[in-house]
């Protein structure tokens, strides 16, 4: 089976501000560096779960509101134009609406929908491996 490879996403830059809570602010009530924020919000460093259940406690949101995993393909296709995507359809001679629909699928049609070969060529396509997009689990 193949599935999307994840990445964590942090969201605390975007509810940070629309609290209008400092970066230096945030830090000193969650005992932690304003640097460490800084990286948070910048998607370089994954916090620990003591430091995320400290973040929503200060937020007053659930934890899932602020951090959750997205598939990294949706990031590239979401950062990818409109006529790049075309080029990158032609190259891999599929329709551009199936590389399209990597955005809705979840890891449970993406087995069912595309093949490894698929998927392979459009994650060459976008300048990736097939490695840093997908994972493919070992049948037993």
């Amino acid at each position: 089976m193949i599935r999307f490879k994840k990445k964590l996403v942090s969201k605390v830059k975007e509810i940070r501000e629309e609290l209008n809570i400092p970066q230096l602010k945030l830090a000193e009530k969650a005992g932690v560096s304003r640097q460490t924020i800084y990286f948070l919000e910048r998607g370089e460093s994954n916090p620990s779960l003591a430091l995320s259940l400290k973040i929503a406690q200060i937020f007053n949101k659930p934890i899932e509101e602020i951090f959750y995993f997205c598939p990294v393909i949706r990031e590239v296709i979401k950062g990818t134009t409109i006529g790049e995507m075309e080029r990158i359809a032609n190259k891999v001679n599929m329709n551009f609406k199936k590389i399209r629909k990597l955005l809705d699928v979840g890891d449970e049609q993406l087995s069912e929908q595309y093949s490894k070969n698929d998927l392979e060529k459009i994650a060459g396509a976008l300048g990736y491996e097939f490695d840093d997009l997908f994972i493919e689990d070992e049948i037993m």
